[in-house]
């Protein structure tokens, strides 16, 4: 029997399924074996850091369960079903997030998405619930979504996407298969991205991603996301928010980025602490403050950059900068 699995996964992975990352394959070609010998469990979460492409791996395996006439693991593409899918308006196929980032799941969208799933598909087919983040959802969703896990619908498949498993209760991980996913071999990124990139432009990417490959993506197509959200910011520095509530909120691979703009902050803070009008606009609290207790902070930031490429604990570190920053700017104010 091992062997005869061997040969169909091996048929199934030949092309690699249509439009998976190539770090991918060997998850989906499982997942799609156990669909075909009728073994898929109804509910799988897929665990791992942000940018390693989670959520576009549960989209793409959403598409197989949902298409018509799959070839060889892969959707088609050319049916109703998928056309739909690509269109985003598949009626039984339901994507579940926040509307805005950070924010949490209520207990009202997951009842809606139960009375959704007990309806019969409408293309007579499965039906699919992608949840990304996971962990975001509160502690009523969160019960809500273990009673359909429980006695889950006919046909229907749940895809739960976490960047942090261990805030989900552990009742739902129980009732789901195990995906952990993480960071490509570098071969992996650079056989995606090699088309359209040189070699060189990807390599020079992933030193600055850290190696997830959605931020390499990201950094090679021009898109800078620093994850600094300036008015979180200035409501630690104001006493509205903790150091713990801003470092929960940043994953490892933001880090950097997030560490890159701070310092772009306090660089312009000092300057308009100095007269500068060329100085790019900044209504940060922090532009209160003189130019020495800048450059204390600017220190504390660039020191914190040189501990993380060292392998420091991610969330220990911002913790702790918050809290050295928050300390030059409360004895410049007492």
């Amino acid at each position: 029997m091992a062997s005869n699995n061997n040969e169909q996964l091996n048929a199934i992975c030949c092309d690699g399924p249509r439009g998976f990352r190539p770090w991918h394959q060997a998850e989906a070609a499982h997942l799609v074996l156990a669909y075909q010998e009728q073994r898929l469990p109804h509910a799988l979460i897929l665990v791992g850091p942000q940018y390693v492409e989670k959520t576009h791996f549960a989209r793409e395996f959403a598409q197989f369960l949902l298409c018509a006439s799959p070839v060889n693991g892969i959707a088609c593409s050319q049916c109703k079903s998928c056309q739909l899918c690509i269109a985003g308006t598949h009626p039984d196929w339901i994507n579940v997030e926040p509307e805005e980032p950070r924010k949490v799941l209520r207990v009202d969208t997951i009842r809606q998405v139960q009375a959704r799933l007990q309806q019969t598909a409408q293309q007579g087919g499965n039906k699919v619930c992608v949840i990304s983040p996971a962990e975001q959802m509160n502690e009523n969703a969160a019960n809500a979504l273990l009673k359909i896990l429980e006695e889950p619908p006919a046909n229907t498949y749940f895809l739960l996407v976490a960047h942090h498993a261990s805030k989900i209760l552990p009742t739902i991980i129980s009732r789901c298969q195990r995906l952990s996913f993480a960071i490509p071999a570098q071969d992996k990124i650079v056989d995606w991205l090699g088309d359209d990139f040189t070699k060189e432009a990807i390599q020079q990417a992933i030193e600055k991603g850290r190696g997830f490959p959605g931020r390499v993506y990201q950094l090679l197509n021009g898109g800078v996301d620093t994850q600094l959200d300036m008015s979180r910011l200035d409501a630690f520095f104001s006493g509205r928010e903790t150091a713990q509530d801003i470092a929960k909120n940043i994953d490892s691979s933001q880090l950097p980025d997030f560490l890159d703009g701070f310092l772009r902050l306090a660089s312009y803070s000092v300057k308009i602490s100095q007269g500068d009008t060329n100085a790019a606009a900044n209504n940060s609290i922090l532009s209160q403050l003189p130019a020495s207790e800048l450059h204390q902070i600017y220190d504390r930031v660039a020191t914190a950059k040189i501990a993380l490429a060292q392998n420091a604990n991610p969330r220990l570190l911002l913790e702790s900068l918050l809290l050295q920053c928050l300390a030059i700017y409360s004895n410049f104010n007492s």
